[in-house]
């Protein structure tokens, strides 16, 4: 059986504790009130040992940092001085020696093709360890400008430029080469450490079975085979050959050969031919033109995008 009066005094505490008076300020509000006059004093003696604790750790690292600046600080700001006049001293040698030197350039040969078509030709070097180049070039005959071609050059590299096939009326004299819009760019030395490694991996292409077979007698035209072995790791979209005919150390013919999707172990047969007295030829050089700075010439394997198998 319920208690009435139990009730009642219940009833009467729960609105005593949801009691609000005239102002709006609650039961609640007015216990915390208390609580916080009851305990003013010790809140305020929270705070103020708080901030002396404070000032105490900031006063014993700035006493700590002047000590410290005192007993080692001004010698190191001594020896800093010292380094940087002698880093200007050689500052502008420095930069000398880490710029990019000019490109080195042979005398323009002119080579006769057959009929009035005339090869031009000339040798670049680049004596850069860590830089190479892209440009863009062209061959001026008197006043006649050839086609203009974007080429580059690897640092350490010494390779032949050409114009091949170009129609003279007569046998070109003081041809001169051209060059404009050079880039220079320096090898990263974080992708590339070892740049001879890197050059060599990916331009192991391999001449076999070379033969040659001037026109004359029965061949009317000169003919060029061999076997052409990519020994890389990569897959390329394109390869270009530069061809150079010598005879005795002397060039005596040039050509150019490009073919396409070559797979990293593939053997292609290669055969070319072409018109012109060539003569006696003692030696072949066939070389691989393929710009392994650029992402864009590697054909990705599959199951994955990476160039290397």
């Amino acid at each position: 059986m319920n208690n009435p009066n139990f009730n009642q005094a219940k009833e009467i505490e729960k609105k005593l504790e949801n009691y609000a008076g005239p102002e709006g300020i609650t039961t609640k509000e007015l216990e915390r009130g208390l609580w916080y006059v009851e305990h003013r004093r010790q809140l305020r003696l929270i705070l103020v040992g708080f901030l002396i604790l404070v000032s105490a750790v900031s006063w014993v690292y700035a006493i700590y940092g002047v000590a410290y600046y005192l007993a080692r600080g001004m010698k190191e700001d001594e020896i800093l001085t010292k380094q940087l006049v002698q880093v200007s001293s050689v500052g502008h040698e420095y930069v000398a020696q880490i710029a990019a030197k000019q490109l080195s350039l042979g005398p323009v040969g002119v080579l006769k093709s057959s009929g009035q078509r005339y090869d031009l030709y000339v040798q670049l070097k680049n004596d850069n360890q860590r830089w190479w180049a892209e440009f863009d070039y062209y061959f001026l005959v008197a006043g006649k400008p050839t086609e203009k071609t974007s080429g580059y050059i690897f640092p350490l590299e010494d390779k032949y430029l050409l114009a091949l096939a170009h129609e003279f009326a007569a046998a070109p004299v003081a041809a001169q080469l051209i060059i404009e819009n050079i880039s220079w760019h320096r090898l990263d030395a974080h992708k590339i450490a070892d740049w001879q490694a890197y050059y060599k991996s990916r331009l192991a292409i391999a001449s076999r079975d070379v033969k040659f077979t001037p026109a004359g007698g029965g061949q009317k035209l000169n003919q060029l085979s061999f076997n052409l072995v990519n020994q890389t790791a990569y897959n390329y979209w394109e390869v270009g050959l530069t061809i150079l005919l010598m005879n005795g150390g002397s060039l005596v013919n040039v050509n150019h050969y490009g073919l396409s999707d070559f797979m990293s172990g593939q053997t292609k047969p290669v055969v070319i031919n072409w018109a012109g007295a060539v003569g006696p030829v003692s030696e072949v050089k066939i070389i691989p033109e393929i710009n392994i700075m650029k992402d864009d010439i590697y054909i990705p394997y599959e199951g994955g995008v990476g160039q290397e198998k």
